[in-house]
């Protein structure tokens, strides 16, 4: 559990392909936090499954113009960063250095390629969403003083 006042500007939620799992974490992430969300997958998948948008869609979330892209392609600089499946923690490179890094085991929907698992995947994420959301906030802003 993540000590209180965890500041960030950025999450990134990390899987191996980034066709479900990362991708529903930050939609889900994103509906209920003012600090934005994105995904990345350490071998990108050449698309989102379209059950994981099925998925997202069914529990009022919209992936219909999500794309994958590699964590080597990630520009925003993450003060968060959480994996979603249990190979991705491990090939994150240099990405994670200076992130509070978090690992969480969802598993894979692709394997069953079901609407259940996808829609469990889902349920998954969004309960350690609750749970970790209210222990994240933007950074301070510096006051300005007047002279």
């Amino acid at each position: 559990r993540p000590a209180a006042g965890l500041f960030a500007r950025h999450v990134l939620f990390v899987c191996t392909a980034n066709s479900a799992r990362s991708q529903l974490a930050a939609a889900v992430w994103n509906t209920r936090h003012e600090v934005r969300a994105s995904s990345a997958g350490t071998k990108p998948a050449p698309a989102v499954r379209p059950e994981a948008v099925r998925a997202a869609a069914r529990a009022g979330h919209d992936l219909s113009s999500a794309h994958t892209r590699s964590i080597a392609d990630v520009v925003e600089d993450p003060d968060l960063v959480i994996t979603v499946c249990d190979v991705a923690s491990e090939s994150l490179g240099g990405l994670s250095a200076d992130a509070t890094l978090l690992h969480w085991s969802i598993a894979d929907p692709a394997i069953g390629d079901t609407p259940d698992a996808y829609d469990e995947a889902l349920r998954a994420v969004t309960t350690r969403i609750d749970a970790l959301a209210p222990h994240v906030r933007p950074p301070r802003r510096a006051r300005r003083t007047h002279p």
